[in-house]
């Protein structure tokens, strides 16, 4: 596959636009430097050519280490970083936003269900407060992972969609839910599920109802309680 006058990689095809890299906390030193220079100059050489050519592009990049650390412990240059942190933002882990749980996890039960030509799935309160007190180590990802197998094993569910409960979910979530349980009121855990579904519904109880696979008069009678 060589080629006297190079092939063009992916720096100079974003020439004029973004060029995104994920993981740049992953990237080898000697691949740093490269960049570096790219980045400075404004120019790049093909592999297995002799001709500089220009490029002019924007870049983002994505992480999950700490860079400062890393140029700390001599694995990312600190000249590199200084160049590309010009404007940086921190992404929460999403343990640390509770409140995109339930959007997330309507917006993916609904993806996953017409992909499969099946009605959104429905969550019963424990298992709607499992999933919202869950850490999510793999954060996003997890999450996506988690309702898509759900979705493939809860079957039809009829009309109003699979319900799904605390005991369809994953191991470990259940293991984390009582490890929890121990040290939190269930009660409120549920309480808060309840609310933040109503909110989610904007209000409308039914939908809610639906939503947290209870019956809607189930669901008033809890929501008298949470008022005394």
């Amino acid at each position: 596959g060589a080629d006297a006058a190079g092939k063009q990689g992916k720096v100079e095809a974003a020439d004029g636009g973004l060029l995104f890299l994920d993981e740049i906390g992953e990237m080898p030193l000697e691949l740093q430097s490269y960049l570096l220079r790219v980045l400075e100059d404004g120019v790049v050489y093909r592999v297995g050519g002799h001709n500089g050519r220009r490029v002019n592009l924007r870049l983002v990049s994505m992480t999950n280490r700490d860079l400062s650390g890393e140029v700390a412990a001599g694995r990312f240059r600190k000249d590199l970083f200084y160049r590309i942190a010009a404007l940086r933002l921190r992404i929460p882990p999403l343990r640390e936003r509770g409140e995109d749980v339930a959007l997330l996890l309507d917006h993916f039960g609904r993806s996953a269900a017409a992909r499969a030509g099946l009605a959104p799935p429905r969550f019963s309160p424990a298992a709607h407060a499992a999933l919202m007190a869950y850490g999510w180590p793999g954060n996003v990802r997890e999450l996506r992972n988690v309702v898509d197998m759900l979705v493939a094993m809860g079957g039809t569910g009829g009309e109003e969609g699979a319900l799904i409960d605390i005991a369809d979910l994953p191991q470990e979530i259940r293991e984390e839910t009582t490890e929890t349980a121990r040290a939190t009121d269930l009660k409120a855990v549920e309480e808060a599920a309840i609310r933040a579904a109503v909110e989610a519904c904007g209000g409308n109880l039914s939908r809610a109802a639906r939503r947290l696979g209870i019956a809607r008069s189930t669901l008033y009678m809890r929501l008298s309680a949470l008022e005394r």
